[in-house]
């Protein structure tokens, strides 16, 4: 009988084990304060990136504001309270696009289309000028002024690019 309440013994036993081994234990407090800080630092990277954003699009605005870059092709626009004046059909590559506010109310310039979306951040005053630099590529744009987009076709270009 011995043999038997041993093997029915160490059986016991061996259950026991698997079942404990089964359960999870509660997560230590430093196993919780990993995961909070790992959190933390995820939630700080991606407040960073938006920092970082942020900033270049200031600097984007703030040398767009200054000069063209040398190596772009030069495109005068001038907008007034009524009308933008500008080329119909430009040739691919990098394009600085010189804005002038020749109005008495402030406009903007903004331009849309193969994959490009870029206005000024700022609207530009009564006699004052901006430099836009983009990069276009062969297809149609839509120029418009979004100050005044909804008072008609009148603030409103169609550009080909070849």
């Amino acid at each position: 009988m011995k043999p038997l309440n041993t093997i029915m013994l160490a059986c016991a036993a061996a259950l026991s084990c698997a079942v404990a081994e089964e359960k999870k234990p509660e997560p230590t407090v430093g196993e919780k304060t990993k995961e909070v800080l790992k959190k933390a630092g995820e939630k700080t990277k991606d407040a960073g990136q938006a920092v970082v954003d942020g900033t270049k699009k200031a600097t984007k605005a703030l040398v767009d504001a200054v000069t063209p870059d040398s190596d772009a092709k030069k495109v005068e626009v001038k907008i007034d309270d009524n009308d933008i004046d500008m080329p119909a059909k430009l040739e691919a590559g990098k394009t600085a696009f010189m804005v002038k506010n020749t109005g008495k109310e402030k406009h903007n310039f903004r331009i849309q289309g193969e994959g490009v979306d870029e206005k000024f951040l700022m609207n530009v005053k009564p006699d004052d000028s901006k430099v836009m630099h983009v990069t276009l590529k062969p297809g149609t744009y839509q120029i418009t002024c979004p100050a005044h987009e909804k008072e008609g076709d009148a603030m409103k270009r169609t550009l080909t690019v070849e």
